[in-house]
């Protein structure tokens, strides 16, 4: 055992995040801890560390147990990012800098060369016993691997939020470390740099626990699925697709169940209210004396708890137009350059009617600029943009920014749908968003709430083309999934610009793959595509 969480409770103010809650973690053990945004994932991480203490229960964790971990928001600091990485190593940094030393001193020509070269050969060995030059290999290894060779020599401060992140998640492979706690360690990283990590982290023997809402993530890294709902967990063997197959027998079973359950209770109740009134019919004890029996008889009954209603989740459909023309949009020899630097060179490619595209490429190649040619949001150098007729479009940006940032979300949705308040109420309901919610300043939603309005307008206006930029981002994976069952349902045309690979590889057959300035066309599921490529 590593790592043991015993009862613990945990509470924000006068709501309880955890109740009773139970976690071991062993040693190589592979977990990865899902659950809906706020059910207190990132705590669970933070009470491992140390970082956040408990109301009441006990964690344990084994003696000079060496614990890893990667925050959503690592701390800044005026470090190289090199001496960042290595300065863990203390033993190895202490030789080093003595080796540096007597390096120094042999420049001096006053200086017992015989006897600092002695003590130089002497600290080499030290260095080579104690991994130094292992450390060096590791170092170049993970560099390539996250592809951060070229910020080795900057400041920590000069690095975007993402490189950050990035450094930081190559900081915690780098260390000797019995557990590694890595929260979202996907969110800034492009596709070659997820299957590299995918790669080391499978073939490391140290024990992890990843919160993510990346399932093919999750599908190849990690043995074993812990669900956090209502303040509890329950653990389940196997990578998130066996995780998602034995909770979907386990809600059949208890649908059964309770379905079952309910029947028996009908039938006590009838019974009871039966002998109740044989009892005042022939003023009979018996029949009372009975119906007692089968009250008690149901008291003792240990209810099942209703199933979720599947009701509850999004169910509005897109509300859609008369059809668009054959052709929806077309690229002839169109180039863009953008800060002096060519992002596209002449590209050509058309989207038909009903195609489900999704732009890919490497990070900084512009998909969401070609999503901005494409609406008329940008300019292009040269070229021609042709759109299709009797186009309705539906566009989702990536940033979602407000005009009138005071505005509540109940009147931004009432606007954009010229819809009355209790019709709006009701549809912004079916969207999770219910009561005191719907006053929120739209400034003070978070980024899993601003997709899930603005995805709510989309769907109350009709469309024909939807084109959505990275659409589930900041959403946990219960609503991803919701967010796939409505665009499984849309019948129009579709192009999108995404990360989700669980997305890409469940929802598109058509694929703009952006590289080198050109945009080729491909047809067949996200891994046959990536294959093929």
């Amino acid at each position: 055992m590593l790592v043991q969480l015993q009862r613990i409770t945990k509470n924000y103010g006068m709501e309880p995040l955890f109740e009773e809650l139970n976690l071991q973690i062993n040693k190589g053990e592979k977990i990865g801890l899902i659950g809906t945004n706020g059910s207190g994932k990132s705590t669970i991480l933070k009470i491992i560390t140390g970082i956040e203490t408990v109301d009441s229960g006990t964690v344990s964790c084994k003696k000079n147990a060496r614990i890893g971990y990667l925050a959503q928001m690592p701390d800044v600091c005026e470090q190289k990012v090199k001496d960042y990485l290595l300065e863990t190593f203390t033993l190895l940094n202490s030789i080093q800098y003595q080796l540096t030393q007597l390096e120094e001193q042999m420049t001096n020509s006053e200086c017992d060369l015989d006897k600092i070269l002695a003590r130089y050969g002497q600290k080499q060995e030290e260095f080579q016993q104690a991994g130094g030059y292992e450390m060096e290999n590791k170092l170049e290894m993970i560099a390539n691997g996250l592809m951060i060779n070229y910020l080795l020599q900057k400041k920590m401060s000069e690095l975007s939020g993402g490189e950050q992140t990035i450094v930081a998640l190559a900081r915690i492979l780098l260390q000797e470390n019995d557990l590694v706690l890595l929260d979202e360690p996907t969110n800034h990283l492009d596709a070659k740099r997820i299957t590299w990590l995918e790669g080391y982290l499978t073939h490391e023997k140290t024990a992890y626990l990843i919160v993510s809402h990346d399932r093919l993530f999750l599908d190849h890294t990690v043995e074993k699925i812990v669900e956090l709902e209502d303040g509890h967990l329950q653990e389940y063997k196997g990578n998130y697709s066996a995780y998602k197959r034995q909770k979907e027998e386990q809600l059949e079973k208890l649908r059964k169940d309770f379905a079952e359950q309910q029947k028996e209770i009908q039938k006590l109740k009838l019974a009871i209210r039966r002998f109740r009134q044989w009892g005042h019919e022939g003023d009979n004890e018996k029949f009372f004396k009975k119906a007692k029996q089968l009250e008690k008889r149901l008291e003792k009954i240990q209810r099942i708890p209703k199933p979720k209603d599947e009701t509850e989740k999004i169910s509005q459909k897109f509300k859609e137009t008369n059809r668009s023309g054959k052709e929806v949009l077309q690229f002839k020899e169109v180039s863009k350059s953008y800060a002096g630097r060519m992002l596209f060179d002449k590209v050509e490619f058309s989207l038909f009617w009903k195609e489900r595209s999704a732009i890919i490429g490497e990070n900084g190649v512009g998909k969401s600029t070609l999503l901005k040619l494409a609406l008329g949001l940008e300019e292009f150098d040269s070229g021609e943009i042709k759109q299709g007729t009797n186009l309705q479009v539906g566009y989702l940006p990536q940033a979602i920014r407000y005009k009138n940032p005071k505005q509540t979300l109940l009147q931004s949705f009432s606007e954009a749908c010229s819809l009355v308040e209790q019709e709006s109420r009701r549809a912004l309901a079916k969207y999770s968003f219910y009561s005191d919610d719907v006053m929120k300043q739209v400034r003070f939603l978070s980024g899993g709430e601003k997709i899930r309005l603005e995805l709510a307008k989309l769907m109350h206006n009709e469309v024909n083309f939807l084109v959505l930029d990275e659409p589930t981002n900041h959403l946990d994976i219960e609503t991803r999934e919701e967010i796939e069952e409505i665009l499984e349902d849309f019948k129009g045309t579709m192009l999108v610009v995404s990360h989700d690979r669980f997305f890409l590889q469940k929802m598109f057959d058509t694929f703009l793959i952006v590289d080198q300035q050109k945009i080729k066309k491909e047809i067949g599921t996200y891994v046959e595509v990536l294959t093929y490529k």
